[in-house]
């Protein structure tokens, strides 16, 4: 642990988002979960945490864990103020596994640490298949870790975020990447990219180059329940050993969107109109939706798109978009 850091009370990261710029489902597991092949990589859109070892004014939620105080705070009233958050079960997941190894009293009184406080400027659109809750989870755990003065490495944290949700590894890694000038003197730093082959259920993660495309995201405003598509996933294939599938991790493919474009109207509108009108490269749903993200290699052909839909009559008033990039800040410079 890096005891000689310098001792500050708060810390404001932003929490990217990220795409699957593929997506297989190998086999469902015994426990549940599902095994899967993926190459997700980090998007420059993004919520803002604050987080901070001293008590805040106003707070949604408050439970106390492992001798100290956890409190929350938003002014979005559309994700869980309560224990259900991401953002809440990060903040446990890591005080639980830095009190395994150090008297979590005595060191949070060396560090001036009051509490724990939670500030979420939460941006993303919710349940969106972009990993947005997963990302406070990933936010809260480097912020509380670095506040702490850092006991865990960077995969340290990514083996105890498995346990909160199975995109959380990834998001760590990449978040790391992406905050690096804030979490100086965070252990295997030099190991983060914002590109990553994920495998397993989320756990295993191995960095890789990323594939930089300019990227128009839209959200139709709706929400999909990740579980529901699971689910039709394994009454499609239970007699299918879909783990003797070929896989091709540089295709652009997802397994999950199959499902939801034949269950969600909406979502399935959204591609056909994207697909009939946009000058894209390619066109897919990220996870399990409904966000859908157009991308782009070439810059004057992604500009051209999305100044024309300021006037598009084919998109519809509910719909949100983002003009955004992806894979990195060698490509958002």
């Amino acid at each position: 642990m890096n005891r000689d850091a310098v001792k500050s009370s708060e810390i404001e990261l932003n929490a990217y988002a990220k795409i699957n710029l593929s997506l297989y489902v190998l086999s469902r597991r015994a426990d549940g979960y599902h095994d899967i092949k993926s190459f997700m990589q980090g998007i420059n859109i993004f919520d803002t945490l604050k987080i901070k070892t001293k008590k805040i004014n106003n707070y949604n939620y408050n439970c106390f864990f492992s001798e100290t105080n956890i409190y929350l705070f938003s002014a979005n009233r559309n994700i869980p103020l309560t224990a259900d958050n991401l953002a809440v079960k990060g903040a446990i997941s890591v005080v639980r596994a830095i009190s395994g190894r150090y008297n979590l009293t005595d060191l949070m009184k060396e560090r001036g640490a009051d509490c724990i406080s939670i500030e979420i400027d939460k941006k993303l659109p919710v349940a969106a298949g972009i990993a947005g809750g997963s990302g406070n989870a990933a936010a809260v755990m480097l912020g509380v870790n670095h506040l702490l003065g850092n006991p865990l490495s960077m995969r340290e944290l990514m083996d105890v975020g498995v346990k909160v949700g199975a995109d959380v590894p990834f998001s760590i890694m990449m978040n790391t990447y992406l905050n690096a000038d804030e979490l100086e003197g965070l252990p295997k730093i030099e190991e983060a990219s914002s590109a990553a082959i994920v495998s397993g259920i989320g756990e295993v993660v191995e960095a890789v180059e990323p594939r930089p495309y300019f990227v128009i995201l839209f959200n139709p405003s709706i929400a999909v329940s990740t579980k529901e598509v699971y689910e039709a996933i394994d009454r499609k294939l239970e007699d299918t050993d879909y783990a003797q599938r070929e896989v091709d991790i540089n295709l652009f493919y997802n397994d999950l969107e199959l499902y939801t474009l034949a269950n969600y109207e909406e979502v399935q509108s959204l591609v056909s109109r994207i697909r009939e009108n946009l000058q894209a490269d390619e066109v897919l749903m990220s996870g399990s939706g409904p966000t859908v993200a157009a991308y782009y290699t070439e810059y004057t052909r992604f500009e051209a798109d999305y100044k024309a839909l300021e006037s598009a009559r084919w998109v519809e008033p509910t719909w949100r978009y983002w003009k955004t990039k992806s894979g990195g800040h060698d490509v958002w410079s």
